[in-house]
């Protein structure tokens, strides 16, 4: 059975986006996360053009978009983004090692629900990911077991 990309992962260094799949995982663990390594990759997952046109349908909840990468990078995807019809309001979280204020400006005029900066230490790491998740994913992140159930009586 295919299933719907929850939260797209969106960084070209293998390291920092296994770090950040694992901490996904312990904050979302009923989360379904897809990590992909470049801007291009990421528009044509998100349009569902090129090699993902037969994807399910669907936007990912949550997209991590690292701003540093080659080809295309997360400004870049972001300003695209932005431009397309029905993604004005997709959460769309900006996760650096850069602090450079010039950067945190540019990722907030392209429409970045965040601009986040990667701490340096697992525990802090960590932190911000549970955070990003219970910001933007409050509902799900609480009670993602029980989502079906509570569908089926809202229904």
């Amino acid at each position: 059975m295919r299933t719907i990309v929850e939260i797209l992962v969106v960084d070209d260094s293998d390291e920092d986006a296994a770090l950040t799949l694992d901490c996904l995982r312990r904050a979302a663990p009923d989360m379904t996360v897809l990590r992909l390594t470049d801007g291009g990759q990421a528009l044509h997952f998100i349009r569902a053009t090129d090699g993902y046109a037969s994807r399910p349908p669907g936007l990912p909840k949550l997209v991590i978009l690292d701003l540093h990468m080659p080809g295309m990078g997360g400004v870049a995807v972001l300003e695209s983004l932005r431009e397309s019809p029905g993604m004005q309001e997709m959460p769309v979280v900006l996760w650096t090692s850069s602090s450079n204020p010039v950067f945190a400006e540019q990722a907030r005029q392209a429409g970045a629900a965040e601009y986040r900066v990667k701490p340096q230490t697992l525990d802090a790491y960590r932190a911000e990911i549970e955070s990003i998740v219970q910001r933007w994913l409050q509902n799900d992140a609480i009670e993602p077991r029980d989502r079906a159930q509570r569908d089926r009586l809202e229904a």
